[in-house]
């Protein structure tokens, strides 16, 4: 097996799990808060990831810089990001969350531009017709009568969680393509990105309303720990894809995860979540658009 056709493989995982991450998340919120599903996700990272980054650790091999475009990276996703991610399913569902969250490989293009100096080509923008498209798509489809706006609502206004997410989590990508390459493991990058994401919940939960506080019971508390290990997995995957092959080859796999959501959102949410021919149209011009932004070698 080449390391292309297996770095292609973990990609395909790494899209699987983070789609399935959100569906046991997504059955957690039922009962419970967004904050009690970041908190899950970040201990199982630290659970699965600090023994092997202790057993790595050497002082004398570690980059501060490294260390410290990690901590910053954990602070923006999924610290920050998590939260505005879930306050997003709530709002405006599963299946439009994680298909906005297709357009991260564009914005991290932008970013790419303006910090890293790189100069995009045609099926750059040919990837951004596509992309916008897609996200109108989604954002002009009307609510459901089970949704608490009520029938025929415009969602725009919930759309601002699902692009605080989008933009935190460019940001974070944008910071690892930077420290990938000082810290000498995978499971040390992790442990400070879980550390971060801590951070950061620590200083923003004492400002979050009563009813947003940590709620946990025998069954939600489960099904946060099973979206926790599967985004845990998922991030492993996706890094060691990375290492195996370039972006540009696993990227546009790794963002078929709005079609594994819209999957499993008919499976499992037809009752909450209506997924029909627009949904539908607007996951595949957004995953359209991401392959061709991510394809491009320039």
């Amino acid at each position: 097996m080449s390391d292309l056709f297996l770095a292609q493989i973990l990609a395909l995982l790494t899209a699987f799990g983070f789609a399935s991450s959100d569906v046991a998340a997504r059955y957690g919120l039922r009962t419970s808060t967004p904050v009690s599903a970041i908190l899950m996700m970040t201990v199982m990272t630290l659970i699965l990831y600090a023994p092997g980054a202790a057993a790595a650790f050497r002082w004398e091999g570690l980059n501060l810089k490294g260390a410290l475009i990690f901590l910053i990276a954990g602070l923006a996703a999924p610290g920050a990001a998590a939260f505005f991610h879930y306050m997003s399913f709530r709002r405006i569902g599963l299946a439009r969350t994680v298909s906005v969250a297709g357009c991260t490989p564009l914005v991290t293009v932008i970013f790419a531009v303006l910090v890293l100096g790189e100069r995009p080509g045609p099926l750059i923008y040919a990837g951004t017709v596509l992309i916008v498209a897609g996200v109108m798509s989604l954002a002009n489809e009307r609510r459901s009568s089970s949704q608490k706006m009520g029938a025929g609502k415009s969602v725009w206004r919930d759309f601002i969680f699902a692009a605080g997410a989008l933009l935190l989590f460019s940001t974070a990508t944008t910071l690892r393509k930077v420290g990938i390459q000082l810290l000498p493991g995978l499971s040390i990058a992790l442990t400070l990105s879980g550390i971060g994401s801590l951070l950061a919940l620590v200083c923003w939960y004492p400002f979050l309303p009563r009813r947003e506080s940590f709620r946990f019971n025998r069954v939600n508390f489960w099904q946060f720990v099973a979206s926790g290990v599967l985004a845990a997995l998922g991030h492993l995957t996706f890094f060691a894809a990375l290492k195996l092959a370039p972006l540009s080859s696993v990227a546009p796999l790794i963002f078929t995860t709005p079609f594994f959501a819209v999957l499993f959102s008919w499976l499992f949410f037809r009752e909450l979540e209506k997924v029909n021919a627009r949904v539908v149209t607007g996951a595949l011009l957004i995953c359209a658009g991401a392959a061709v932004v991510t394809i491009y070698r320039g």
